[in-house]
């Protein structure tokens, strides 16, 4: 709890010195946070570069209104929320969804892996990851900013415009639909999913 309340302190610290015109604070925040915001972006869309240019969107955007920061959220929390917005945007233009995650590594899957069977986990992540992406697109978003983000579930009721309860269930829901595909693909008793 105090490294969390040291992190929240530093990125105020990082955030006034952007703020005050000093580059640092703005680069050692992307520094910081622009791995768990693509790997988020990444696992929504299934495309590494238009993950890539939403991670730049995302970014962006935090500079041009950085003005619209509330202080009482984490840094991380508002970037998700930026990278939210990112992802209604393009499945509402592109209306695509991709078939299938290339980036197997992060923390999806990661609970699982034990040191004696790589390759076995190797496959299970591959597994995971397949089994996210063919998500629902609302509870998808639920899971990975719960799972990569580790975003409060308020802020993340916050984010998609709906009660408490709803992110809540759509969480439930993600983590029932995962457990059946899994077991679908002969994976059985995955609990810590």
């Amino acid at each position: 709890m105090e490294q969390q309340t040291q992190q929240v302190t530093d990125d105020g610290q990082l955030f006034d010195k952007w703020l005050g015109g000093d580059p640092k604070g703005f680069s050692e925040l992307y520094g910081r946070y622009s791995g768990r915001v693509f790997g988020f972006l990444l696992r929504m869309t299934g495309d590494r570069e238009v993950a890539e240019d939403m991670l730049q969107e995302t970014f962006l955007a935090a500079i041009r209104n950085v003005g619209q920061f509330d202080r009482s959220r984490s840094f991380l929390s508002w970037l998700f929320g930026i990278a939210h917005k990112r992802t209604i945007d393009y499945y509402r233009h592109a209306k695509v969804e991709a078939d299938h995650v290339d980036d197997t590594d992060g923390s999806v899957g990661s609970k699982l892996e034990t040191p004696e069977d790589s390759l076995s986990n190797k496959r299970l992540r591959k597994l995971v990851g397949e089994a996210v992406q063919r998500l629902e697109p609302s509870q998808r978003e639920v899971f990975m900013l719960r799972e990569l983000g580790g975003v409060p579930f308020k802020e993340i009721a916050e984010m998609m415009g709906c009660p408490i309860n709803t992110a809540l269930g759509r969480m439930r829901l993600a983590l029932i639909n995962m457990r059946k595909e899994l077991k679908k693909r002969g994976i059985d008793n995955v609990q810590q999913i």
